[in-house]
């Protein structure tokens, strides 16, 4: 399933690509989380996408979300200018809570409900896209949505 990839292709890649401020801390903050984006979305793009569903799907999440993870813990210790601390760290809590689901829709996947897998993945939308409008308010470059 393609859209799977892409989805957690762009949630990984987020920051990757982010606009400078006007301030330099805020473009220091920006420029540091931008190049953990860019190691970390590089990691995810090279594996293969899924293909099906059931098989595909589980093995691709088991080995992305813990990439994706990673990135979050890492972006944690970037430190954000004061007025962008709440909801930078909103964002990311969002992001965890859409990899904890998109790590469920493996599992679920892996284990052959396709359907609860599906649900799961669909209902991750909610975390994702409210953390894609935090990123946007405060001037990360917003990866594109994939197209149904």
């Amino acid at each position: 399933m393609g859209r799977q990839a892409v989805a957690l292709a762009c949630a990984v890649a987020l920051l990757a690509g982010c606009q400078f401020g006007g301030d330099s801390g805020k473009a220091d903050f920006i420029k540091e989380a931008d190049a953990l984006c860019a190691d970390y979305e590089r990691r995810i793009a090279s594996i293969p996408p899924p293909q099906t569903y059931f098989r595909d799907f589980a093995v691709y999440m088991r080995r992305a979300v813990p990439i994706a993870r990673e990135l979050n813990q890492k972006l944690r210790a970037v430190e954000a200018p004061e007025d962008e601390e709440t909801d930078y760290r909103r964002m990311l809590d969002l992001l965890d809570q859409q990899l904890a689901m998109w790590e469920q829709a493996g599992e679920q996947a892996f284990d052959g409900n396709e359907a609860a897998a599906q649900q799961t993945f669909a209902q991750s939308t909610g975390p994702g896209d409210e953390a894609q409008r935090i990123s946007a308010e405060i001037g990360f470059f917003s990866c594109a949505r994939p197209e149904g």
